[in-house]
């Protein structure tokens, strides 16, 4: 008898279930270093690896027009994070604005007739709610944006094995939605570490760390929950970029690296270790200069997420519905 054919999303799901018992147990025991250390010493480098697998997963799709308003989306939104930088108000207006733009642009030449006229609609509905409440919009990106990769997983799944991609995808988000619905829910409260390490304070001001995952005018108890929430699934989100589909993902990098050479082997990873000396440099004059030099290169990899994201769920429209561009993402394997 013929042996049954091994499902290829088997281990690639397991992984990612191991590293997601393992990171829980390390964001619960140590929420502020997690959060602190993790985007200092892996922020650059998960930008440049996540950019590698964003660019080949969309080399063969995309025109060169396409390409090039793409590129300065990427650009215009780096220099609005230095405006937010020098003041954060009017950058906060700013990026919020361009997101909007982004998605309505996204939509606009993945779908076509009245639909692109269509989604105008909830677009700006979205945009003004989140002007008149832009706090709990950055509270709800700032998380949202640790689950982007979702949407990738899921495409990566249903290209490996036909028909697979919500199955993959469902696995995924036990550890994306429920792990964190449980500790949101206090279930592992007496297990949280909620004070932090000595040389963590001496870094960031912790209240600092805790507002930047908190939601808008929470509670202390609630604040440290959203914080041990970030410091995993950021975690997360680091092991899927850095590991995942830079293993995983080889074709998609393959097909980058063949017009680009930079994008291949030991000359993307000395890229990776530059970038990322330069940026601790920053951050040995102070944690703050860091993570505002980081803001400005990290808007490369969550506003070229973006469209893409986008573009790969419209792949599930019916084809009369969407333009070449997401024809030519469906087909790609």
């Amino acid at each position: 008898m013929p042996e049954p054919a091994r499902n290829p999303l088997v281990l690639p799901g397991a992984a990612l279930l191991a590293a997601a018992v393992v990171l829980t147990a390390v964001a619960i025991s140590q929420p502020f270093a997690v959060n602190v250390i993790g985007v200092m010493v892996l922020g650059s480098a998960h930008v440049l690896c996540a950019l590698r697998y964003l660019a080949g997963r969309i080399s063969d799709a995309v025109t060169e027009t396409t390409g090039w308003l793409l590129v300065v989306i990427v650009a215009t939104m780096a220099l609005v994070r230095v405006v937010t930088a020098l003041s954060p108000g009017l950058g906060h207006r700013l990026e919020l604005g361009g997101s909007m733009a982004i998605l309505a642009t996204a939509l606009w030449i993945g779908l076509t007739g009245r639909l692109r006229y269509l989604v105008i609609v909830p677009v700006a509905v979205i945009g003004i709610a989140a002007f008149l409440e832009l706090p709990w919009y950055w509270h709800l990106l700032t998380h949202a944006h640790n689950l982007v990769p979702l949407i990738f997983l899921w495409d990566w799944a249903r290209r490996r094995r036909p028909g697979s991609g919500l199955a993959f995808t469902a696995i995924n988000l036990s550890w994306a939605l429920v792990v964190p619905a449980v500790i949101l829910a206090g279930v592992v409260d007496p297990l949280i570490n909620a004070v932090p390490p000595p040389f963590i304070t001496t870094l960031a001001d912790p209240a600092f760390v805790l507002a930047s995952a908190a939601q808008p005018h929470s509670n202390p108890e609630m604040a440290v929950r959203f914080l041990v929430v970030f410091s995993y699934l950021q975690a997360m989100h680091y092991v899927i970029w850095m590991v995942f589909f830079q293993i995983a993902g080889r074709s998609e990098i393959s097909r980058l690296a063949s017009r680009f050479p930079i994008a291949r082997g030991r000359w993307f990873w000395l890229l990776a270790v530059a970038v990322s000396l330069l940026i601790w440099l920053v951050y040995a004059v102070g944690y703050y200069d860091g993570r505002a030099v980081y803001g400005i290169v990290g808007a490369a990899n969550v506003y070229l997420e973006q469209p893409i994201a986008v573009w790969l769920l419209l792949t599930v429209l019916p084809a009369g519905a969407t333009s070449g561009l997401i024809h030519r993402l469906g087909q790609a394997q």
